[in-house]
C-alpha cells in the first residue's frame, strides 16, 4: 500500500519531491485540455445543425466541420478522463479527515474550517457532476457517429451529400445545452480556487512560505 499511495500523491495530487519539490496539484495542469476541447467539439455541433438548417455552408464544409466535431470529441475525452480522476482525488482530499486541502483549511479557518470545507466539497460536487454529464455527452456521440448512426445522406437544395460522423437532431440539442453546462463547470472550478482558496498554496514550499507567514502574524500581534 505504501507504494501505492506515493504513486497515487505523485499522480494524481502532484505531491512529489523527485526531481523538484512541487507545490501545485495536478488538477489545474490537466483540466485546461478538455475544456478547449469539449467547447470546441460542442461549438462545431452546434454549428453544423445551424447551417444545415439553414443552407450557410456547402457539402465539403459542412463534412469538414462534422469530422472536426467528431475528432474533438475524441480527443476531448481522452483529455478529461486524467483530468476527472486528479479532480475526484483533490475532492477527496478536501473532503477526508487529514485529506491536503482540508489540514490547510485548518490553518487558515482555525474556527470555521468545517464551514468552509462543507460549502467547498457542495460546489465540487456539482463542478464535477457538469463534467461527467459533458463526458458522458461526448461518449454517446462517439458511440453513435462511430456506429453511423447519424451519418449518410443529407438534402442540399438540390443536391444530396454525405456527411460522415455528422451529429443528429439530438446529438445538435445535446452538444447546444452542454455547452452553458461546461462553461458553467469551468467558472466552477475557478470559484473553488480563486473564492475559496481550494489548491491555493497547500503543498510543497507554498505551503512552508504560508505556514511562515501566519507564524510571523502571530508574533507580531503579540507586541501590538
Amino acid at each position: 500500500m505504501g507504494m501505492l499511495h506515493d504513486i497515487y500523491a505523485a499522480v494524481e495530487l502532484g505531491n512529489f519531491n523527485w526531481p523538484f519539490r512541487n507545490s501545485h496539484p495536478t488538477h489545474p495542469t490537466l483540466v485546461h485540455f478538455p475544456v478547449a476541447f469539449l467547447t470546441t467539439t460542442y461549438s462545431s455541433d452546434v454549428l453544423h445543425g445551424a447551417a444545415l438548417r439553414y443552407g450557410w455552408l456547402g457539402a465539403s464544409t459542412l463534412t469538414d466541420v462534422a469530422r472536426f466535431g467528431y475528432a474533438s470529441h475524441a480527443i476531448g475525452v481522452l483529455t478529461a478522463l486524467p483530468a476527472m480522476t486528479s479532480g475526484l482525488a483533490e475532492l477527496w482530499e478536501l473532503y477526508k479527515a487529514g485529506g491536503l486541502n482540508r489540514r490547510d483549511k485548518e490553518l487558515t479557518h482555525t474556527r470555521s474550517h468545517r464551514d468552509v470545507v462543507d460549502s467547498s466539497v457542495k460546489l465540487g460536487a456539482v463542478h464535477g457532476l457538469l463534467n461527467a454529464v459533458a463526458l458522458g455527452v461526448s461518449g454517446y456521440a462517439l458511440w453513435t457517429r462511430w456506429a453511423g448512426e447519424h451519418g449518410g445522406s443529407i438534402a442540399l437544395g438540390k443536391s444530396v451529400a454525405t456527411v460522415v460522423a455528422a451529429p443528429g437532431r439530438l446529438g445538435f440539442w445535446l452538444s447546444l445545452l452542454t455547452l452553458p453546462g461546461l462553461a458553467i463547470s469551468a467558472a466552477l472550478g475557478g470559484d473553488l480556487v480563486y473564492s475559496k482558496g481550494v489548491g491555493v498554496a497547500r503543498m510543497g514550499n507554498a505551503r512552508d512560505e504560508k505556514v511562515r507567514g501566519y507564524e510571523e502574524y502571530k508574533e507580531s500581534k503579540k507586541f501590538t
